[in-house]
């Protein structure tokens, strides 16, 4: 193995890739979404590309409140609302739409929306394999040769040549079945022609990344939050435990909070159907992109870490705590107790007509799960992982909830026996891509270890039976 190899996590919110010994942090971050633009959309954007001259755009913009926007306006040069509006440079392009051109598209409205991973599992294979093309035979190989330029794209054949040579370390699901990791090691083996496969489950590799061999990582990503407790470097599957409260959860708790508290404001999905989005006079102002809502979730929301009356009460007496965005369309939108109502959700799924447990029940019932004479380790050692621990606020909420259940579970009320407690959050930098960088080392230390890679000619000779006969006692 001479060249460097490839790293590939597929995560439900986003496909994060690139080459070990470049960079400890992922080259190229992809939204796993396609998208198709419909005949309007295109006839649109070209009347558009014909009369005015794209500006470059910023992001959704935040306000921490109304009276700081003169001076954030003179530090950014904005003069209007209508400069803070989100803007994209590249053409939109017909067909399959996949990161950037799809971004373009989506300011527009109008696209139908494909999201291939639900809950964790890959639904539509189509779908991820535009994604796939898209990332690792147009974008990467640029990415990885600076000299090229990043915005160059190569042409799908010469991407395919570029991996040839090239080791691929696979990021699983840590629920992933049997049969869709054959699907998928057929699918690179077969289409993308890589020499040597390792794929390698997320748990183990957030503990890599983070130089440690016992814990339990709390994945928290877009789809699923998963508990994984991981002992001198082997997964204890049986206490494994996971919750469908995760980030798009969130998102779409936020849709709803703002409908109920804010009525002019309305969520619809048009994305998903296609439909067009109606404003009719005196009806409620429709939000219909769910990345707009991903970017005020990500950018105003917190985990409120004190008494749920206490923290709307203080929302409810000052503006201090009260945020400000302005949507791509131009318009304001003021956030107030929304900003921690619909994070919530991660602890209190029941308030939100959820049944199931809250992340930190998940985790005690994992730690519970495991054998007696590992718990304390684990209750050590909780590390976080995933997009959606960013929230600020999480990691102290998750220590406090779970130092409850220990005082409560375990010392049965005895609060005096409370400073023995051994239970420790840790909040990794960079754990948005935590699951990536721990590939990027084990891919990196593992390149001159042969026997870690399934090789294609094992494949060729063996097939599924092949994948089955290695794998079938981790899957």
């Amino acid at each position: 193995m001479t060249a460097s190899p490839v790293v590939v996590d597929n995560g439900t919110g986003m496909v994060r890739c690139g080459c070990t010994g470049l960079s400890p942090l992922p080259l190229l971050r992809c939204p796993t979404v396609t998208g198709r633009a419909t005949a309007k959309t295109v006839a649109l954007r070209s009347f558009m590309g014909k009369t005015q001259t794209p500006s470059s755009l910023l992001p959704l913009h935040i306000l921490n409140s109304a009276q700081h926007a003169p001076v954030l306006k003179e530090r950014t040069g904005l003069r209007d609302r209508e400069d803070m509006r989100l803007h994209r440079e590249r053409p939109l392009q017909a067909g399959v739409l996949c990161g950037d051109e799809l971004a373009a598209a989506r300011v527009l409205g109008g696209v139908e929306l494909t999201y291939p991973i639900r809950n964790g599992f890959i639904h539509n294979m189509d779908a991820m394999q535009e994604i796939w093309d898209y990332a690792l035979c147009e974008r990467l190989p640029s990415l990885a040769r600076p000299s090229c330029g990043s915005k160059t794209r190569w042409k799908y054949e010469d991407g395919l040549a570029w991996l040839l040579d090239r080791p691929l370390l696979l990021c699983e699901q840590t629920n992933i079945s049997l049969r869709q990791r054959c699907d998928l090691l057929e699918l690179f083996f077969e289409k993308y022609n890589f020499p040597t496969i390792q794929p390698m489950q997320q748990g183990l590799l957030s503990l890599f990344a983070n130089g440690a061999d016992r814990g339990v990582v709390v994945e928290c990503g877009e789809g699923l939050s998963h508990c994984m407790p991981v002992f001198d470097g082997f997964l204890l599957t049986t206490a494994q435990r996971s919750t469908p409260v995760a980030g798009r959860a969130v998102t779409e708790r936020l849709a709803q909070v703002l409908g109920q508290q804010q009525p002019h404001w309305r969520y619809q999905d048009s994305g998903r159907t296609g439909a067009e989005p109606t404003a009719l006079p005196h009806s409620p102002r429709p939000i219909n992109d769910m990345d707009v809502l991903r970017q005020i979730k990500e950018r105003c929301c917190y985990v409120a870490t004190e008494n749920d009356d206490v923290g709307d009460r203080r929302m409810r007496e000052t503006s201090t705590l009260h945020c400000e965005c302005v949507l791509p369309d131009g318009t304001p939108c003021r956030l107030g107790p929304e900003r921690f109502a619909a994070p919530e959700l991660l602890f209190d799924p029941r308030e939100a007509d959820y049944d199931c447990d809250g992340i930190a029940m998940t985790l005690w019932k994992s730690i519970e799960a495991a054998g007696i004479d590992v718990r304390t380790s684990f209750y050590e050692n909780i590390f976080l992982s995933g997009g959606s621990t960013l929230l600020p606020g999480f990691g102290a909420r998750l220590q406090r909830e779970m130092k409850s259940l220990y005082l409560t579970e375990k010392l049965k009320g005895n609060a005096a026996r409370m400073a023995r407690c051994p239970i420790r959050v840790k909040e990794p930098q960079w754990r948005q891509h935590m699951v990536y960088m721990g590939g990027a080392i084990l891919a990196e230390f593992s390149q001159s270890q042969p026997e870690m890679w399934m090789s294609r000619s094992a494949y060729e000779e063996g097939g599924t039976s092949a994948i089955i006969a290695r794998y079938c006692a981790s899957a």
